[in-house]
């Protein structure tokens, strides 16, 4: 069986495209659907080179749904919702081969689509910036700057008895259906990821701002958080595709960030 990964926006825009196509002879290229949306909306110049590196013809990528769509179906079903790949688009298509020209414009019809899933992301965003900043009140023994205890919270976060029992305090918000029990979610629930992926993500930007995140962000500071949200959606695919850890990767910030091993 042809082995998948899940691919970024950093690697495609980093990558020649011959070696996203060499890449495709070895595996199959995985695309989120928030990460299809995203390159979308880059800059025209920008957008061209993505979409050019893509091999041609039908289903040149496995579109594969969001992970919020997986935690859905959790919560409906109270049973995993199973690896990425299982929830990919199976209809033949093609990408539009306009998307290679930076004088592509969308019809009314299509930009009113694709701004209604930035809408989404921005709401993902300010959800996720709520979560980073209380940070602190999760883990009061968090003193920033001091590098043990930012160790010791990520190793309660990557422990799944500790994670299962954080995630069994949450409630769902009014109005929403209930999570799943505790006694029901392993590490191969999209829910389980999410939370852990998530939870990490917001310590590193909480440690990022030495905990006093603003209320109200500049649009280059949101837009980083966009970046954080994105990456961490990919992540959390990429963990349910392997069923493996999260494991340490050096970023610019001076933190760490986690990125899933990848086959």
């Amino acid at each position: 069986m042809t082995r998948s990964i899940i691919l970024d926006k950093s690697f495609l825009q980093g990558s020649k495209a011959v070696v996203i196509r060499n890449l495709a002879q070895s595996h199959r290229l995985a695309v989120s659907d928030a990460l299809f949306y995203e390159l979308l909306t880059c800059a025209a110049p920008e957008r061209a080179r993505c979409f050019a590196k893509f091999p041609p013809g039908s289903n040149p990528v496995d579109l594969v749904s969001h992970v919020g769509t997986l935690m859905k179906i959790e919560i409906d079903t109270h049973k995993p919702a199973g690896k990425p790949s299982a929830h990919r688009v199976t209809t033949p298509f093609v990408f539009n081969a306009s998307l290679t020209s930076p004088d592509f414009t969308f019809t009314r019809a299509q930009n009113a689509t694709v701004q209604e899933e930035m809408e989404q992301l921005r709401q993902s965003v300010v959800r996720f910036i709520g979560r980073a900043q209380i940070t602190g009140e999760l883990f009061p023994n968090l003193r920033v700057g001091n590098n043990d205890d930012r160790l010791e919270i990520e190793r309660l976060i990557l422990t799944p008895v500790d994670l299962l029992k954080f995630y069994g305090s949450l409630k769902a918000p009014p109005g929403e259906k209930s999570f799943p029990p505790s006694a029901l979610v392993s590490e191969e629930w999209a829910i389980y990821r999410h939370l852990q992926v998530e939870l990490l993500f917001a310590l590193d930007v909480y440690i990022r701002y030495q905990g006093i995140i603003p209320k109200t962000l500049s649009p280059v500071a949101f837009e980083k958080m966009e970046h954080d949200v994105l990456d961490a959606q990919v992540w959390c695919l990429a963990v349910l595709k392997d069923a493996s850890q999260p494991r340490k990767k050096s970023s610019s910030v001076g933190g760490e960030c986690f990125v899933p091993t990848v086959n």
